[in-house]
């Protein structure tokens, strides 16, 4: 829990005050390097755990994204996604985007050990951020997983799947 707070904190410590707009929505100063940024909960539209999610304004159509899943449908899981968004209708944080993910992951198994699972995805999804920074984001996509072999077992496998989660949470 500690790790999680600690990401969690470094995401915030590294965004800038932004400035208030008349239309009482947020921007960034022309002075300043960051935008802003997201903080919030996802939730995978299938079983399997949830992720605190980070996502830092870049550029106006620009962010880079890190999450911290866990999980544990059968065997305890705990991974890091980082990953990028490019905004194709709207502005960073508020509109239509796509873009890459990388997905790490230490799964604990039963009696056949430990591993390492190395994976990506693609993403397609929409932000809206609504009153006093409370923003929702949807995604879908596809991705695969690479898993080593486990004791016992030769071969590696690949799963190829679809990926789809809501996040919520807010923007500052």
């Amino acid at each position: 829990m500690h790790g999680v707070l600690g990401v969690m904190t470094a995401l915030v410590m590294t965004a800038a005050p932004g400035e208030e707009g008349a239309a009482g929505g947020t921007s960034r100063s022309a002075s300043s390097s960051w935008g802003r940024t997201f903080l919030g909960v996802a939730v995978p539209l299938a079983p399997g755990g949830f992720a605190l999610e980070g996502e830092q304004e870049w550029d106006e159509g620009f962010t880079a994204t890190l999450g911290l899943r866990v999980s544990e449908p059968s065997s305890p899981r705990l991974g890091l996604e980082p990953g990028a968004r490019f905004y194709v209708k709207g502005s960073a944080l508020e509109g239509m985007w796509f873009g890459p993910r990388l997905e790490l992951a230490r799964t604990w198994r039963d009696v056949r050990g430990r591993s390492w699972d190395m994976g990506g995805a693609l993403l397609a999804g929409y932000s809206v951020c609504l009153r006093q920074g409370f923003t929702v984001q949807g995604a879908l996509g596809v991705g695969a997983t690479y898993r080593p072999p486990l004791a016992g077992f030769n071969s590696w496998t690949v799963t190829v799947g679809h990926r789809a989660q809501l996040s919520v949470g807010w923007s500052f």
